[in-house]
């Protein structure tokens, strides 16, 4: 029995990354995580259980996950520096362990034309994959 490869359903690839950013949450908590990786389209970091409470009290696998709504902000290690302000929405929470989750955001909206600045980072990162 031949099994084929799972088809890929992500427009953007992912690159691998590690990348301080900043969560705003609506009360103007700033919670400070390691993204491991991005698109143009979102972005994932692992975390422990005291920010994902922080992000979403009542457990963030417990609710609609598409309803949690926060800004990101990343400085990015380019030439000139950088910062990306996007707001966000959850789209992936996992519990990996005990104490640790990976969660996913998709990006909605940048502010400032920051967006221009994420795609050349991403361009940058495609070429350093390719080498």
């Amino acid at each position: 029995m031949n099994i084929s490869k799972l088809k890929e359903r992500r427009l953007e690839h992912r690159y691998p990354i590690q990348l301080p950013i900043d969560l705003v949450l609506d009360d103007g908590t700033i919670l400070s995580v390691e993204a491991c990786n991005i698109s143009t389209q979102s972005i994932q970091f692992k975390c422990d259980s005291y920010i994902a409470n922080e992000i979403e009290p009542r457990g963030i696998q417990k609710c609609p996950q598409d309803q949690i709504q926060l800004k990101m902000v990343a400085n990015l290690p380019l030439e000139e520096v950088k910062k990306v302000y996007a707001r966000c929405k959850v789209v992936v929470a996992r519990r990996l362990s005990q104490d640790k989750y990976i969660l996913g955001l998709e990006f909605l909206d940048f502010e400032a034309g920051s967006d221009k600045a994420l795609y050349r980072y991403i361009k940058e990162c495609s070429q350093q994959t390719s080498v």
